[in-house]
């Protein structure tokens, strides 16, 4: 029995019916039976008349002359049964008896047609439905009929049985649905059964019809961000079980389940104790790049950007965008720091900056022109006009600022940049000049140490990290000029040396690098987002507000207040006025509006 519903019928329209106690056609005499209308006076002489009621008179006159035996001119054997029709009434419902009647084929001519692959019920409940449009589905007879119905091609009892079956969708029938919809072709039906897998994943990965799922619909379910798990441990220890499951046959395909397992997300102990312990991982060398990834997501965090860096919708972690101080229109300086959940539309509460709690204000130190980055799971933020020296990082598990080792030289207008799981603190202003010196952190020992200087003294520059190598773009030498010089760090070397220039001279930008690009964005002259390529190719840009960047969820995020025209005198008070994400992707680019996000 392939369903476990808790109800024998279901009705869709006028073509199921719960019941069959009486007959399924009523008499064509009946009195209630409606004749028809005027519709439509035409002139004096004329009318239009519709009658409504013609159909139905003419359905139960043929199903009367079927049970009569009257004017049939065909008899479908089916087992040991035998049914009298009409061929007339069998080709107009069904597109299968349509070819057979209307071709040049043999069953055009034969009186008696034997059909196989349907039982004599089965086929009684389809002539039934036939000729009087109702038929009785019920737990029992649900998969004969809709693999009938398929094969004669009576779709709208095919789409009946269809709905029949994701009403009565459960955990322990899910899995043979889905075989069911995957064997007919039925693609609205598989799409609705693999949806509730999962959103119910956690109920139904421990059932042994579970690891009978095809490969590729076990693919297309692991890959999705709605995957209901609390923790990625469980996807992980579902595909392991699938493969065991049939080993034999199946550890070959274990590289290509593994791929939307999104292991940078298991704890680092587990990863190591179970995930890198395991047999079959140990003897499939094809998964070692993926078990690469996540060592390096460990030990870097979010210089690895792929699919499986991405937290699904369900589980207790979630990667978040952070805002970090700013100022209103009449700068007055913002010591909050707005923390968003984009995926969730959410908004959650974080500590403020340091040293801007006191009773007096007075006290209070002002972060401006500072630098922030984020190394693993925490962000660190670095000098600024009023804390040259000063480095804080913020931990989320107790929702606090933690001053660690100060800088060597300070410094405002400068950049942070996490490369090979340091941090490195590059040029900037001193309050007397733009400076060259580099530093690096060491997070384990809490030290700084120099690195090779800049090539080019520049501040209010964009850095980022590309291809385990940092790039400087731009920036300005001095107060009043800027510079269009790209500069590339390699660590390997510890040297500096100039790459592809940009097409404008810039300062007071941004960038963040996404698979095979850099994304420049903003400029004191000329607001205009650009894609760099590095190295040799010419970047190109469009128009675009000023905004400061940031990858989210394997895509740019951009933040900042709205266009204004050269006739708005008005600017927002609030720094956090739109977000736009763009998907590098498609090309595509969308505004996340913050009135929803609360």
């Amino acid at each position: 029995m392939l369903m476990a519903g808790q109800r024998d019928a279901w009705t869709m329209g006028d073509m199921v019916e719960k019941s069959l106690e009486g007959p399924l056609a009523p008499s064509t005499d009946e009195p209630s039976q409606k004749r028809g209308d005027l519709v439509e006076i035409l002139n004096g002489d004329k009318v239009k008349f519709d009658d409504t009621g013609l159909s139905l008179i003419l359905q139960n006159g043929l199903d009367t002359l079927r049970v009569e035996n009257a004017l049939t001119d065909v008899i479908l054997c089916v087992d040991i049964q035998e049914f009298s029709c009409h061929r007339v009434v069998l080709a107009a419902a069904s597109n299968y008896f349509r070819a057979m009647f209307c071709n040049d084929l043999k069953e055009k001519y034969e009186k008696r047609i034997i059909i196989k692959g349907v039982d004599a019920e089965t086929m009684h409940t389809l002539l039934d439905y036939t000729y009087t449009s109702k038929a009785l589905i019920t737990k029992q007879n649900v998969q004969r009929v809709l693999e009938a119905a398929n094969l004669f091609q009576f779709l709208r009892m095919v789409d009946a049985c269809a709905s029949f079956l994701t009403e009565a969708l459960n955990p322990e029938n899910c899995v043979g649905i889905l075989r069911l919809a995957d064997t007919h072709s039925l693609d609205s039906l598989k799409k609705q059964v693999q949806n509730y897998i999962i959103q119910n994943f956690v109920q139904i990965l421990n059932s042994e019809e579970f690891l009978e799922l095809p490969v590729d619909t076990l693919y297309h379910i692991l890959k999705s961000d709605d995957l209901y798990v609390t923790e990625e441990a469980q996807v992980f220890e579902t595909v392991m079980s699938w493969v065991r499951h049939k080993q034999s046959e199946r550890l070959c395909l274990l590289p290509y389940v593994l791929e939307n397992v999104r292991l940078p997300l298991l704890d680092p102990w587990y990863f190591v104790e179970t995930v890198e312990a395991d047999p079959l991982i140990r003897q499939c060398p094809e998964v070692f790049p993926l078990l690469q990834e996540a060592r390096m997501y460990h030990l870097s965090g979010n210089e690895i950007i792929s699919e499986r860096t991405k937290p699904r919708m369900h589980e207790f972690q979630s990667e978040v965008f952070m805002i970090i101080g700013g100022c209103t229109k009449d700068e007055r300086f913002v010591a909050e720091v707005t923390c968003l959940d984009p995926l969730r539309r959410s908004r959650l509460e974080v500590a403020k900056l340091p040293m801007t709690e006191h009773e007096l204000d007075s006290e209070n130190k002002k972060w401006v022109e500072f630098a922030c980055v984020t190394l693993k799971n925490e962000v660190y933020i670095s000098g600024g006009k009023e804390t040259q020296h000063d480095v804080w990082k913020y931990n989320s598990s107790i929702n606090k600022w933690i001053q660690i080792e100060y800088l060597n030289i300070g410094r405002w207008r400068h950049k942070m940049v996490v490369l090979g799981g340091k941090v490195y603190v590059i040029g900037g202003f001193d309050g007397l000049q733009r400076i060259n010196n580099v530093e690096t952190y060491d997070p384990f020992h809490n030290c700084w140490s120099e690195a090779a200087p800049l090539l080019v003294h520049v501040s209010s520059f964009a850095a980022t990290s590309h291809k385990k190598k940092l790039y400087v773009i731009g920036g300005g030498p001095n107060g009043k000029l800027a510079t269009d010089k790209t500069q590339c760090y390699d660590p390997s070397t510890n040297k500096w040396s100039l790459k592809s220039s940009m097409p404008v001279e810039a300062k007071c930008i941004n960038a963040v690098s996404f698979r095979d690009r850099i994304y420049v964005v903003g400029g004191a002259s000329g607001h205009v987002v650009r894609t760099h390529s590095i190295p040799g190719e010419s970047p190109h840009g469009r128009e675009l507000r000023p905004p400061v960047m940031a990858m989210l969820n394997s895509s740019v995020l951009e933040v900042g207040p709205p266009a204004l025209k050269p006739s708005d005198d008005h600017s927002p008070s609030h720094p956090l006025h739109w977000i736009l994400k763009k998907d590098p992707e498609l090309e595509s680019l969308a505004e996340l509006p913050t009135e929803t996000i609360r």
